[in-house]
């Protein structure tokens, strides 16, 4: 994958895969891009919780805490380190 391709995907982590873990299990990138995706995805999460909270989304908390979860346990993965549990707010 090129930094224009990685780029792409960074603007919407979520767009272009279904699951954190198609990210850990892909063979197109190395781990440190892996991680640098998921991470992307788990700070978008996060915005998407503040905004939730504020009455600024229509999305469901607990499809948004569950697909958190899902990041975490990826980042854990491929960080081979214990995160601590639990999503951040952000802002």
């Amino acid at each position: 994958m090129t930094n224009q391709d990685i780029g792409r995907l960074l603007g919407d982590v979520s767009s272009h895969f279904e699951r954190p873990h198609d990210i850990v299990v892909s063979d197109q990138f190395t781990r440190e891009q892996k991680i640098n995706l998921l991470r992307h995805w788990e700070h978008d999460l996060q915005l998407l919780m503040v905004a939730s909270e504020e009455s600024m989304t229509g999305a469901t908390p607990g499809q948004t805490a569950e697909q958190m979860k899902a990041v975490c346990d990826a980042l854990s993965a491929l960080e081979g380190l214990h995160r601590p549990g639990g999503p951040a707010k952000v802002g």
